[in-house]
């Protein structure tokens, strides 16, 4: 029985020597079996630890020889050996949880002198260089030639870089990879996102996508469970996206944001809800207003050069009658207000995209048609210390709209209309 781990060898009694040992895990086959030679049951157990510095192995006898085993984070796919002679700690990593419980409930049985003839064991052998090399985690693939269309990915890959390959479509093969962290499908012509298949990438949280030809992002990728939990970096540069989708805003872990060079005319309303956000960058679109939320955002490095911003001086209030809210937006504005999920399953389409239009009131709440909307100027570089500027004059002002739910509102915002009170 074999199992792939990496593993740090401990010494017990280096310490009481005033000795400390500093070293890190290296890639290790570990092995349960018999010498060659021996028989099935009269041969003697051991447990074998072979690496690329020692492919022969260094055996360890498992008969009356293990003084503990801890197993605390063996869903981790870690856990500890303790050997009696020599007295030395096998501290395990990285391992498949499964397996490992499975080689530690032999090992222990082993130990005991409990009768495991049942299991096959082979007998103990040096390893190969496959074996013992260490996986693969890092990947570049930069042209069509070198893409694998023969062999599969490397299933250890925790980075992969797939650029300049004309690739349409993601491979279906690159959501088999369960270890990925960071993907980068930049420079390929992309149309379209699977939003089923970005379920199975549990651990994601580095997403580029830049120079494709991406028309939307669509919204059930942003209410995945990974994307809320892990996502940290989202880059869609240089597509044709016009518009970003509101449930954008429910990505509570991302910290970076890159949307230049598409066609976005402003952003979601309720930006203002992504409280890591730190570095956002949006230039080179058609952006010429700011939704009030987005005075929430808290950053360290903001670009919003070449978008039309237009020129406000002064403080513009719309001059409408108020309307009452009808019975559909009340309920709408209640459920906004609790967050309450809905999707078309269920709720018809159409009521699903009104309240995805909900609009943001300086007082936090939500309004649909019952509102009245204002014009601002607002200073950007009062949400970050690295601004640049949003034109070639150097201006760092720009417009913000914002509505307001009701009388109430209106007549704080007539008060001060440089205060935001939420």
């Amino acid at each position: 029985m074999r199992i792939k781990c990496e593993m740090d060898v401990v010494n017990r009694i280096l310490p009481s020597m005033n000795v400390k040992k500093g070293g890190k895990g290296c890639h290790t086959q570990l092995s349960i079996g018999r010498k060659p030679q021996s028989g099935s049951k009269e041969g003697v157990l051991f447990l074998m630890a072979c690496t690329a510095k020692d492919m022969n192995g260094t055996k360890f006898q498992i008969r009356d020889n293990i003084e503990q085993i801890f197993a605390k984070f063996i869903n981790e796919g870690k856990a500890t050996i303790r050997l009696k002679d020599p007295p030395q700690d096998l501290c395990l990593c990285k391992a498949d949880p499964l397996q490992l419980k499975n080689f530690l409930t032999l090992i222990r049985k082993a130990s005991l002198g409990q009768n495991i003839d049942k299991i096959n064991l082979s007998t103990l052998a040096p390893a190969s260089n496959k074996n013992v090399d260490k996986p693969k985690t890092k990947m570049t693939v930069t042209s069509r030639k070198d893409y694998p269309l023969t062999k599969s990915f490397p299933s250890q890959l925790e980075y992969l870089q797939v650029s300049q390959c004309r690739m349409k479509k993601i491979d279906s093969r690159i959501f088999q990879l369960k270890k990925l962290l960071h993907l980068d499908l930049s420079e390929n012509v992309i149309e379209e996102l699977p939003s089923s298949s970005f379920s199975q990438l549990k651990i994601l949280q580095e997403l580029k996508l830049c120079a494709n030809k991406l028309q939307s992002l669509p919204s059930s990728l942003c209410l995945l469970p990974n994307w809320k939990q892990c996502l940290s970096l989202l880059d869609l540069s240089n597509n044709s996206i016009s518009l970003l989708p509101v449930q954008l805003c429910e990505l509570d872990n991302l910290v970076t944001l890159k949307v230049d060079q598409n066609k976005l005319e402003t952003f979601p309303p309720t930006i203002g809800k992504l409280r890591k956000l730190k570095y956002l960058s949006a230039s080179q679109n058609q952006i010429d207003v700011l939704p009030c939320s987005f005075m929430q955002l808290r950053l360290e490095h903001l670009d919003l050069f070449n978008n039309p911003f237009a020129d406000v001086t002064k403080s513009d209030l719309e001059e409408t009658e108020w309307q009452v809210p009808s019975l559909v937006e009340c309920c709408a504005r209640m459920i906004r207000k609790n967050r309450l999920p809905y999707t078309e399953e269920d709720l018809h389409g159409h009521l699903c995209r009104y309240l995805d239009s909900a609009r943001v009131c300086w007082c936090g709440g939500f309004c649909f048609q019952s509102c009245v909307r204002a014009m601002t100027s607002f200073s950007l570089k009062t949400l970050s210390p690295t601004v640049s500027a949003v034109d070639l004059r150097g201006r760092t002002d720009v417009p913000i709209l914002l509505f307001l739910c009701s009388p109430q509102c209106q007549k704080k915002y007539i008060t001060n209309p440089y205060a935001y009170w939420r």
